[in-house]
Parts: structure tokens; sequence; C-alpha cells
């Protein structure tokens, strides 16, 4: 199967930007490329040799019904979670279809490449898969095989490891400032080292090596404290982050340890169990 040569880049986001930035240093020529907003019709494609939707999941079925493309070309999105189903409207017109979803956060308007990702790769036929996975070592990216029927789940773990990431980051923030007062610029700095150093621990070892906390300790004292100063609505989440914490520290397969009984999702804490008021007889 020939490599892929002539690309069109069809979608203005921030991995739209990328590709039209680094596919030409991977030695692809970029012929043709569009966004919605333009308010014109797609440029002719017959000529290219793979065409990316580097759109919103929802334009993708849309754009492949404005695109006009000949008998074996490559129409690609670069969607996570999306099926190949959803290019069927390109594969009735005689295209190959597949999905080269780059597993990295693109900022629009920040100038970012691919090296050092890696990149869900999934197709209509062994072709298809050789290309895109041939294109993605090209723009610096190691490829991992998907497929149709568990790509919800593959980019359920991808967001856990990256948006989520962020959120438990400004839940952070939120109780660190609650207990110094601190701006909210002036925590995120003080945070951000220990969150980075933390994640950087796990190049070079698996998670049950780079975890670190009282949970890991046994310090049940102390997550107690933890739990009585929390706010109620941060209990869940940390209950829960404790438990996923216990169960690395005794290894893979354990059962949930004795001390996770207490820690369920919306158990109460000691202060509020000792501030309940009593029933009278």
């Amino acid at each position: 199967m020939r490599p892929l040569r002539t690309a069109a880049v069809l979608g203005g986001g921030a991995v739209g930007e990328a590709l039209l930035e680094e596919l030409p240093k991977a030695g692809v020529r970029v012929l043709a490329s569009w966004t919605r907003s333009s308010g014109l019709a797609p440029p002719p494609l017959l000529d290219v040799d793979v065409i990316f939707l580097a759109v919103h999941d929802a334009a993708v079925g849309p754009v492949c019904k404005l695109i006009e493309v000949g008998s074996r070309q490559l129409v690609a999105h670069l969607a996570g979670a999306l099926p190949l189903d959803a290019l069927r409207a390109v594969r009735r017109k005689g295209a190959r279809v597949g999905s080269l979803h780059p597993l990295r956060a693109f900022v629009r308007g920040q100038r970012q490449d691919f090296h050092g990702a890696a990149a869900g790769i999934s197709g209509s036929d062994a072709g298809a898969r050789q290309q895109l996975a041939a294109l993605a070592r090209r723009l610096g990216m190691q490829p991992i095989a998907t497929r149709d029927r568990s790509r919800a789940l593959y980019h359920a773990a991808a967001v856990l490891a990256a948006g989520s990431q962020v959120a438990l980051f400004a839940e952070a923030v939120r109780a660190f400032r609650k207990a110094t007062g601190a701006s909210e610029p002036q925590a995120r700095a003080a945070l951000l080292p220990l969150a980075l150093g933390a994640l950087e621990k796990l190049r070079a070892h698996p998670p049950a090596l780079a975890l670190t906390g009282p949970a890991v300790r046994g310090d049940l004292e102390t997550i107690s404290a933890h739990r009585s100063a929390l706010p109620k609505d941060l209990l869940p989440l940390y209950d829960q982050l404790t438990v996923v914490t216990l169960r690395l520290r005794r290894g893979k397969g354990a059962r949930p340890p004795a001390e996770a009984r207490s820690l369920k999702p919306g158990a109460s804490s000691k202060r509020s169990r000792r501030h309940r008021p009593r029933r009278r007889p």
C-alpha cells in the first residue's frame, strides 16, 4: 500500500490547524483546506490521497454529504468517540474511510505538534489502517488500533486522563482557596508543581508505584481528618479516589480493602455523625 502523499484538511479547529502546520513536515502536501465558516462550498478534492475532517463530531456526517470524492480515496475523521459509520455518506460514493485520533489536548491559536503522542487508528480496510498508521508515525505519533465497538470506552479513558484531570485539579484549587484564602492564580500556582510532579512519575512507573498520600501509607487518621474538613459535596469524589488508591496499594485483582468499607461515596464523615441530632425516645 503506497504512502499518503497529498491531503486536504476540512475544518478550522485546533487539530486542523496543527495538521496544516505538520503535514508538510511529514512529507504530505496539503492541496486544499476549507472551513464551514467561509460560507463557501468545499473545494474539489478528487486529486488528494486523504481528506481529513477536522470538524465537530456532529458536523462529520453533513460534511460527508457535501464533498465529492472518488473511488479508493481515503476520508478520515479525527474524533475519538465517533464510529466509522458516521462516514457512510462518502463510503456510498466509493471512498475508503478511517479515523486518526491524536491522544493530545490541543488549544486553538497555539502552535502544537503531534510528537510523542499516541494516535487511535481505525479503518474500513487493512490498507486504510496501514496508511493512517504510517502517517501517524511520520507525524511523530505511536499508532494504536481501535475498534468501533469499543470506541466509547476508548474515548472515556482519554477523557479521564485529560479533561477529568483538569476538573479534579479545579476541585483541589477550590479546597485550597477555602483553606488558605489564596486567590485562584495563587492556588493554581501552588498546586500545579505538585500535580505535575505526581504525573511525571508515570513516565517511569505504573500508577501503583507512582502513588503518594495518606492512603498509600495506610494513614486512616489523616484520611478521617480530610473527610471532616472537606466540603460536603467533595466527599463522594474524595472517597472514591481514596478507595481506588487503596486498591492500587494492595495490588491488581485484590479485593476491596477493609479500610474502604467506611469510604463508600456519600458516606458520612465523623463530623457529620457527631453533629447529627439524637432522636428522643
